[in-house]
């Protein structure tokens, strides 16, 4: 019986050994695999993209910010800039697969970032990442179709089906706390320049201009966020799906607010500064 029970055990040992040693080799490959010349290629192409986006969203602020556009300045708002340029649907498909391919790569260092340390916090930055990355990846995904709902619009509609249901305000509030997190997090990250040598980011060593526009755009998209954050919070409070009109009406509302024309300018230049940097990125990025 004893001879039994240690085959078992031997047997077990054996089956968990195959099952870490498949799961290292699939990480190996993962990794192997996002550090090709064609991942990093598509990655640093993803970057440009993101660059192109944000200078773009600035661009727009900025004529808000003049008084002079009533377009809208967020996400779809550019991308809907994008689709109406000679060849935009083409563009927007090129930018789907590259934004989708970097999201990717963003989940591959999530998990490696997990198992190297034992904790998916340790993860949080490329995971976080990856989620806006998918996110526009379906915006141009879905403005290349055709479907061009603007962002403000798909924001009011999401919380008054919140707003109706059953814990529907427990996620609002949730989501607002979510935002003023990240705005935090960009916020620390550009006061700090700890985004440097981390997720795809420059080397500490790159040229200072980077680091500059860097640590400005950073700040600028933690600010943006932040306004993003406690317009969902006041809609929450509220009961009003109104309040709540995405980065666009985040921005407005900023221009609305006494020296908000200025205020809302110096983030267009921050914005302005991420699209700068997103784009060297694609040039300097440490993989």
């Amino acid at each position: 019986m004893e001879e039994s029970a240690d085959d078992h055990r031997s047997s077990g040992d054996k089956t968990r050994d195959a099952a870490e040693d498949g799961a290292r080799s699939v990480e190996r490959g993962a990794e192997e695999a996002s550090r090709s010349p064609w991942a990093t290629g598509v990655a640093r192409t993803g970057f440009a993209f993101v660059g192109l986006l944000h200078v773009l969203i600035a661009w727009l602020a900025a004529q808000v910010a003049l008084g002079g556009s009533n377009n809208h300045a967020d996400e779809s708002g550019a991308v809907a800039q994008i689709a109406s340029a000679p060849g935009g649907p083409l563009i927007l498909g090129g930018g789907t697969l590259c934004c989708a391919a970097l999201a990717l790569w963003m989940f591959f260092e999530f998990f490696a970032e997990w198992r190297r340390h034992g904790k998916p916090t340790k993860g949080l930055g490329p995971g976080g990442t990856g989620v806006a990355y998918s996110a526009l990846a379906v915006l141009f995904a879905t403005f290349a179709l055709g479907n061009r709902k603007n962002s403000s619009q798909q924001s009011r509609e999401i919380t008054a089906t919140l707003l109706a249901v059953p814990l529907g305000v427990v996620v609002l509030v949730a989501a607002g706390l979510v935002l003023l997190g990240a705005a935090g997090y960009f916020g620390y990250r550009g006061f700090t320049q700890s985004f440097l040598g981390k997720d795809a980011q420059p080397l500490p060593s790159v040229h200072t201009w980077v680091k500059i526009v860097g640590s400005v755009g950073y700040v600028a998209k933690g600010v943006a966020l932040a306004v993003l954050g406690v317009l969902v919070l006041v809609a929450t409070a509220r009961h009003d799906p109104q309040q709540q009109s995405g980065l666009d009406g985040a921005l407005k509302g900023l221009a609305a607010q006494p020296f908000g024309g200025w205020i809302l300018g110096a983030v267009a230049i921050g914005l302005a500064c991420y699209g700068v940097y997103s784009a060297a990125r694609a040039r300097y990025a440490h993989f």
